[in-house]
């Protein structure tokens, strides 16, 4: 018995290097008990662009030339749209009512053959927007109210999403992507409150968070929503629920991104009257995108710098700034100011970009991302700061 020992273990050891590596299931991994963002990498600039619906949609033709073009350009991340919890760009298996036209018509699973197809040279990200009108429509109750009454139909209440079926069901979708498809990342985007979520069950959670018998009035009487216990309690409100979708994205491997704005006077008023206090958010998502909307907020593309530079003080490998190419009066951003507000945003430290939408690039958008990344690849590497504390 002692020599079969021997001779066993002598076999395991000559034998290791070939033997294959044993991975756990992900559907085995426990959750750690607290919810911390997983590492963000370091090694590269992120370089992304997003697709929508109706690009997964496209012929594989015209798909494929587009995927030439984005890896000529250096793209290295992309993010798909995984829809809507009402309008799912996947098979969502016991949810086909909510499969989109995309997804029945073509009978494709548009979210997996673009994460198969752009998965295998870059990090992908599934992008779940928060917006539900067909939900809505048949649970018009769970609808935010405008601080004048009025209903939102396409934006649930802040009550319906954190303590509500439509928070568990959208919760749920996220789920089933993270089990499910091999991406990266989810993002989550119009995840934001600012001129929406004024009912009544929204008045009570603010009034048990702030302790007011009261929204903030104006002198005419009117909700204040300008008022910053307003933006404190959304910022604590939004901040639980990225919480529980960080839980269930980390549990299967996965990342969480948050979509988030920009104040467009003084960066160090972040997004937090919209509910997006940066500090909070990344005590659970592992990357912050920031809409540098510049073309929609009336600033200037050199206001990129302001912001990059901002935001140092969260780690810059955990903010990305998002360049949305739209522009007053359904116009589109010039490639002139596009390379303005990249060099900007470079020049300010903070080299991670992300160009949206994919729909609005012409031949010079493309010619621009490929310059500017270009010559950002041949400047000397700049030192990563080390990680501070928020100023709050």
């Amino acid at each position: 018995m002692r020599c079969l020992v021997i001779v066993l273990a002598l076999m395991t050891m000559f034998l290791s290097p070939w033997l294959p590596e044993v991975r756990a299931c992900p559907d085995t991994i426990e959750p750690s008990p607290a919810v911390t963002a997983m590492p963000a990498s370091t090694t590269l600039p992120v370089r992304a662009v997003s697709l929508d619906l109706s690009d997964l949609a496209l012929p594989q033709d015209r798909l494929d030339r587009l995927e030439q073009r984005m890896r000529d350009a250096g793209v290295n991340m992309v993010g798909l749209s995984a829809g809507r919890l009402d309008w799912s760009g996947f098979r969502w298996s016991g949810k086909e009512e909510r499969w989109s036209a995309g997804v029945r018509e073509s009978g494709r699973d548009l979210l997996a053959n673009a994460t198969q197809r752009f998965g295998r040279w870059a990090h992908v990200s599934a992008i779940v927007d928060v917006f539900a009108p067909r939900y809505l429509q048949t649970r018009p109750t769970q609808r935010a109210l405008d601080a004048a009454g009025h209903p939102i139909p396409y934006q649930a209440s802040t009550h319906a999403l954190v303590n509500g079926s439509f928070g568990d069901e959208l919760i749920a979708m996220i789920d089933y992507i993270a089990r499910h498809y091999e991406v990266d990342s989810i993002t989550l985007t119009e995840l934001f409150y600012y001129q929406e979520g004024y009912g009544a069950d929204d008045l009570a959670l603010y009034r048990e968070h702030s302790g007011r018998r009261d929204w903030p009035r104006t002198p005419r009487g009117s909700i204040n929503i300008d008022h910053p216990t307003i933006g404190a309690w959304r910022s604590a409100i939004l901040a639980r629920f990225a919480e529980r979708a960080a839980h269930v994205a980390h549990t299967h491997g996965k990342q969480l991104f948050v979509d988030v704005r920009v104040h467009a006077d003084a960066p160090q008023h972040e997004g937090r009257r919209s509910g997006h206090d940066y500090a909070l958010l990344l005590q659970h998502a592992d990357r912050l995108v920031l809409w540098n909307y510049f073309g929609l907020n009336g600033t200037s593309p050199e206001y990129t710098r302001d912001i990059a530079q901002y935001v140092q003080r969260y780690s810059a490998d955990r903010i990305i700034i998002s360049y949305g190419l739209w522009a007053d009066r359904n116009a589109v951003v010039s490639a002139t100011d596009l390379q303005r507000a990249m060099i900007a945003g470079q020049e300010g430290d903070l080299p991670h970009a992300w160009i949206t939408p994919i729909k609005l690039m012409k031949d010079e958008h493309w010619q621009t991302l490929t310059s500017v990344w270009r010559s950002a690849a041949q400047r000397p590497p700049a030192a990563t700061p080390p990680r501070q504390s928020p100023d709050r």
